[in-house]
């Protein structure tokens, strides 16, 4: 299944889940790895401001490329789903009018004093090969016209899930997670190290969830700077909510794990964490590659998870092994043209995330002989699973993935479809019944994804319509023990 397919999918899951809300609203040197702590500062610039009304912030929300692939898929989509998304930001007004009105002390009769601002900013972190990077992130809140303090309800993180264009990352466009605005939640995105201000420039970071739980940190840190810098902080009585889809899962659990067990107390303070909600991708990462390892069907879609990562780790990192050692000659010695007039190899096109070069060759891959090194594979075809560099490799993702001596003490939702083709059920109840400590914990929450009846199971769809429609129902709720209204609990 190629790129186009994949966004033409999504184009029309959006149509058919704002159906569904709508009855409900009625060439870097790496270093040495460093330890990491979170800063008391990290923000670095401010590299670009919006100010919105209710109806501004409607017409903004989406991306030029989400656009166009709906209006492929239905003519005048993008309107239709724009008028139903307003019916909702409208119903919230009321509330949030008398809420503005006994701040900025002006009456009913009054112009409203209040609009959503979302600042871009830049801030730093640490790479997965223990590099300091400049990363860039979004923040977008409620705030007083006129400049009078405001201090909001919560805060929302929210971890995206994998991108299928750049302009998909954050920085670049609203999606649909900034709609919490709308319970005067300030939501709070990272692009993470590959996109935004880094596209084509650092690799995927993905490899390592815990590394990116960590990008997330220091990009919360970086945004209540800019909040504080407009007036803008957490209510005494607020709390912080944390979200993750599909890639975006596991840095979700890893920020969690690391509030409750690393974070210093000024953070905890200040942020006051009080759940999580991670759905169809929490689960153990080297079962996980095992599954695809096994499934040459998955490669299409899969290839970015399975090449792609190599490139943001070190040798040292993957016990001695570079990335060209895991993949075919064809994947380094052919070279492929960039606008500037550079030239680059398909393994760094995936790391990059060049969608551009990526898409037109997986279209053409279907085994893993076309993939992956020839020691790596078995006499018929199949990928060695005792090979040295397999064993290695997966040794590497459980290093960095792992969520062992964690005991969460705040509630976690975990949320996963029983009929996912991509990533099996059982690795999600897995993983749950491991952080639960088998159901002992009552902080730990499973959750069971219905999977729509009229669209087809087989070759990773199930897994990109339920993550997609779930990326997009979290952005409809307020906090993550609401998504038990969506999906049903399992123990």
């Amino acid at each position: 299944m190629n790129n186009k397919t994949v966004a033409k999918i999504v184009a029309g899951l959006t149509i058919l889940l704002f159906l569904v809300c709508e009855e409900a609203v009625s060439g870097n040197v790496p270093s040495q790895e460093k330890p990491w702590e979170v800063s008391e500062q990290t923000l670095v610039s401010v590299i670009g401001e919006s100010h919105y009304s209710p109806s501004e912030f409607v017409d903004a929300l989406g991306t030029p490329s989400l656009t166009l692939i709906m209006e492929s898929v239905r003519p005048k989509a993008s309107s239709w789903y724009r008028s139903l998304i307003r019916s909702r930001v409208h119903s919230q007004l009321p509330d949030l009018d008398v809420r503005f009105i006994k701040e900025c002390g002006k009456g009913l009769l009054s112009k409203r004093c209040w609009e959503i601002q979302s600042y871009t900013f830049t801030y730093r972190s640490q790479t997965v090969d223990g590099r300091e990077k400049e990363m860039s992130g979004r923040v977008t809140f409620l705030a007083n016209k006129e400049g009078t303090p405001h201090q909001v309800k919560s805060i929302s993180l929210h971890s995206h899930q994998a991108l299928l264009n750049k302009d998909w990352a954050p920085s670049q466009s609203l999606m649909f997670a900034p709609l919490k605005v709308l319970w005067d939640s300030a939501v709070i995105e990272p692009d993470f190290q590959n996109w935004g201000v880094n596209h084509g420039i650092e690799p995927d970071g993905s490899g390592s969830s815990i590394q990116m739980g960590r990008q997330l940190a220091d990009c919360t840190v970086a945004a209540l700077e800019v909040m504080r810098r407009h007036g803008v902080t957490l209510s005494p009585k607020g709390y912080t909510t944390n979200w993750g889809s599909s890639q975006g899962a596991m840095p979700a659990l890893q920020f969690a794990k690391w509030y409750d067990t690393d974070a210093p107390q000024w953070f905890k303070n200040t942020l006051q964490l009080r759940s999580t909600f991670a759905t169809e991708a929490a689960v153990d990462s080297p079962e996980t590659t095992k599954i695809w390892y096994q499934h040459p069907e998955y490669i299409s879609l899969g290839i970015i998870a399975l090449v792609g990562y190599f490139q943001g780790f070190t040798p040292e990192q993957m016990g001695g092994y570079r990335p060209e050692d895991f993949v075919t000659e064809g994947f380094t010695e052919k070279k492929y043209p960039l606008e500037d007039g550079r030239t680059i190899s398909f393994l760094d096109a995936v790391s990059l995330s060049y969608s551009q070069i990526t898409q037109p060759v997986t279209e053409t891959i279907t085994s893993f002989e076309q993939v992956v090194a020839p020691d790596m594979l078995t006499e018929d075809g199949k990928v060695n699973l005792d090979c040295p560099k397999i064993v290695t490799w997966l040794s590497c993702l459980k290093k960095y993935n792992t969520l062992e001596g964690w005991t969460p003490q705040h509630p976690v939702y975990l949320a996963h479809a029983p009929k996912d083709d991509m990533i099996p059920y059982e690795l999600a109840y897995q993983l749950y019944r491991t952080v639960s400590d088998e159901g002992k914990n009552p902080n730990v929450h499973m959750l069971s994804i219905p999977f729509p009846s009229f669209f087809p199971t087989g070759g990773m769809k199930s897994h990109l319509i339920i993550s997609f429609l779930g990326q997009v129902l979290l952005s409809f709720e307020e906090n993550p023990e609401d998504m038990r209204l969506r999906y049903k609990s399992v123990k």
